[in-house]
């Protein structure tokens, strides 16, 4: 039988949000299906340590964008009860940021942070690039993160940006990745980073930097078909966030989509003997 996992952690990521007014021009406004996304972590059961928002929280970085998502987020954080950590994405202004979304005195600088939950250690960095799409981490970031991670965490470590440090099968996005991800997979090799954690691609997909996994989230705003031919890009809507299970000695990440045709359902008072039938069968010893 698995075991409860001794954390987890929720991400979500690239919701893009706009003003009211530009919302409603769009085929969707993407406050509508965070809050279902939101509404849906609340309604599980599962006490997540946190949720990690990694970037492109608003479509044009305006304080209005902000105020609109924060007019969410902040009362849904306070219900479901555990702390939020926010990522810019290239679509984001860290001073905006800042200032009308988390209440803070607006500033430019980057926007590196750790969080500890317990004896798990969360480091999120902003590879941003202010005024561009790609991304990149400064040697003055990367240094910084070396000499974090040189003090092991009890639980290790997962790293949160927005850029995920990987190859990426969408042309667009390829024109606007993480360009030193090889000098970020010489600070975290051997290191306890555990998973890091990206957005950015609009595409599910996991991959591996120097021997760490690598996890791009889905996001709240339409998925892109990475198999459109040509250059050519096809938004679908399939919203999801991610759930990440991390355990003792191995880790679990989990697309859960939202908003799809439900083509079956068992309740769970049909579903629980069931289970307690299939685990009867496992060997003991």
């Amino acid at each position: 039988m698995t075991a409860e996992p001794a954390y987890t952690l929720i991400q979500i990521t690239d919701v893009h949000i706009r003003t009211a007014d530009e919302a409603a021009g769009e085929p969707v406004d993407t406050l509508v299906v965070l809050s279902r996304a939101l509404d849906a972590v609340d309604q599980t059961g599962v006490r997540a340590a946190a949720v990690l928002f990694t970037g492109d929280l608003v479509e044009h970085g305006r304080p209005e964008e902000y105020q609109r998502l924060r007019s969410l987020v902040e009362p849904a954080m306070a219900r479901i009860g555990v702390p939020a950590v926010y990522l810019p994405g290239n679509h984001d202004d860290r001073a905006a940021l800042r200032e009308h979304l988390l209440g803070e005195a607006p500033s430019t600088g980057a926007f590196d942070q750790v969080a500890h939950l317990g004896d798990l250690r969360v480091i999120a960095m902003d590879s941003t690039v202010p005024g561009r799409a790609y991304g990149e981490l400064r040697a003055d970031q990367l240094a910084w993160l070396r000499a974090e991670l040189a003090s092991p965490a009890g639980h290790g470590t997962v790293l949160a940006l927005h850029h995920p440090p990987l190859p990426t099968p969408v042309p667009l996005s390829s024109a606007i990745e993480l360009r030193n991800r090889d000098e970020l997979g010489e600070v975290i090799a051997g290191t306890d980073v555990r998973v890091v954690l990206a957005g950015h691609t609009h595409v599910v997909s996991a991959g591996v930097l120097a021997g760490v996994p690598v996890w791009t989230g889905g996001g709240i705003a339409p998925t892109m078909d990475s198999l459109e031919p040509d250059g050519a890009l096809r938004g679908l809507a399939c919203p999801s966030v991610s759930r990440i299970d991390l355990f003792d000695n191995s880790a679990l990440i989990s697309s859960i989509p939202f908003d799809a045709p439900e083509l079956a359902y068992v309740p769970s008072e049909t579903m629980r003997p069931r289970i307690a039938e299939l685990q009867a069968q496992l060997p003991t010893g």
